[in-house]
């Protein structure tokens, strides 16, 4: 798909229609239901926020959403019509201290972290830790305390640390490396996976962990350390796409529409106490990566490999990042919907068309 003949179209009306189309067995887990967001205003945020508000009106579905943000006029200024949606309320606050609201919640979905922004301006390890470790424990408090039915942790495949394996299962029993303070974050996901565990087995709550990889799609930063996301903006604006490193790391990338889906049916019918890797299976190497941005952006453009020293997500080395996803696909019949080609291209197109705006 070209960038000018996806621009014709509206994408995220049309990722919506998918995703609604996709989850119509799981829509009846959230009819009136009362929903907990931490995390709300981030990327995975913005898109769960989208496809929830999205089914709500056209599901009449009765939903409640509350979006904890630490900055909620920023928010309101980027999505002014989620911050406006009669389903949404945002609750001012911080994951590690918010003062709990005085009533019950049915669902509740954990993915409050250190921005990616915040991690590319060199947010201190420690400072990711706390956020994660300690935030957890007080939604977990909170879950507790509101008589929270069923959880949903957003955790990250960096719990694995730097495997090696063509596709890494959930059964990889490796972790980063602690001598590492930049292995911060992938610590502080384990660490929260295990606080999560428990409180599952003292408190009775119903839990379920996602491990997230890489993802592409309308919303993703083009500016910090995303690598798919800087060969877009390349492709879209500069002389060349240049890759910083050698182009020999392998990643792979889920599309945002296709992830919302896998969320959703995650908090809806996920076994409780099972991590279950969220992302694409299908492998691809940074170097061919850029060629196939360039090729559905702006053919023609050159390619450049400066060669640096780089492999890095999250700032631990590693050369290849790419889950198995044979659970999700067996036990609850999710997949790798829309080919990367068409994932780039649907990216590609939302930015034009933010511009334009």
């Amino acid at each position: 798909m070209s960038v000018m003949s996806a621009a014709a179209l509206d994408p995220l009306t049309e990722d919506l229609e998918q995703a609604l189309l996709r989850l119509e067995d799981d829509w009846e887990r959230f009819r009136g239901a009362s929903l907990f967001m931490t995390g709300g205003t981030g990327l995975f945020g913005r898109w769960l926020l989208e496809a929830l508000t999205y089914a709500n009106r056209l599901r009449g579905l009765d939903l409640e959403i509350t979006v904890l943000s630490r900055n909620p006029q920023g928010f309101a200024a980027r999505a002014p019509h989620l911050a406006s949606d009669p389903a949404v309320t945002l609750l001012a606050g911080d994951v590690r201290d918010f003062v709990f609201p005085d009533r019950s919640y049915d669902l509740l979905i954990h993915g409050a972290a250190t921005s990616a922004e915040e991690t590319f301006r060199g947010e201190r390890p420690l400072a990711k830790f706390d956020t994660l470790v300690h935030g957890t424990r007080h939604v977990l408090d909170f879950a507790v305390r509101s008589d929270v039915g069923r959880l949903l942790f957003l955790s990250s495949g960096s719990a694995y640390g730097a495997s090696g394996l063509e596709r890494t299962p959930e059964t990889y029993a490796g972790a980063p490396d602690t001598t590492n303070p930049d292995s911060a974050l992938g610590e502080a996901k384990r660490a929260a996976e295990l606080l999560v565990t428990c409180y599952a087995r003292e408190h009775g709550l119903e839990c379920v962990i996602a491990r997230c990889f890489s993802f592409v799609g309308p919303f993703l930063p083009l500016d910090i350390h995303y690598a798919i996301g800087n060969f877009i903006r390349h492709a879209l604006w500069d002389d060349a796409v240049t890759i910083q490193g050698d182009g020999t790391q392998e990643r792979s990338y889920l599309y945002m529409a296709d992830l919302v889906v896998w969320l959703l049916a995650l908090l809806d019918r996920g076994q409780k106490g099972r991590i279950y890797n969220v992302g694409s299976d299908r492998g691809i190497a940074i170097r061919d990566l850029a060629d196939l941005v360039r090729s559905v952006v702006a053919p023609g453009k050159p390619v450049v490999v400066l060669g640096l020293a780089s492999g890095s997500v999250g700032n631990e080395v590693r050369n290849r990042y790419v889950p198995d996803i044979t659970r999700a696909r067996e036990e609850l019949g999710l997949d790798v919907w829309t080919d990367l080609e068409t994932a780039i291209g649907r990216t590609a197109a939302s930015v034009l068309r933010t511009v334009r705006i």
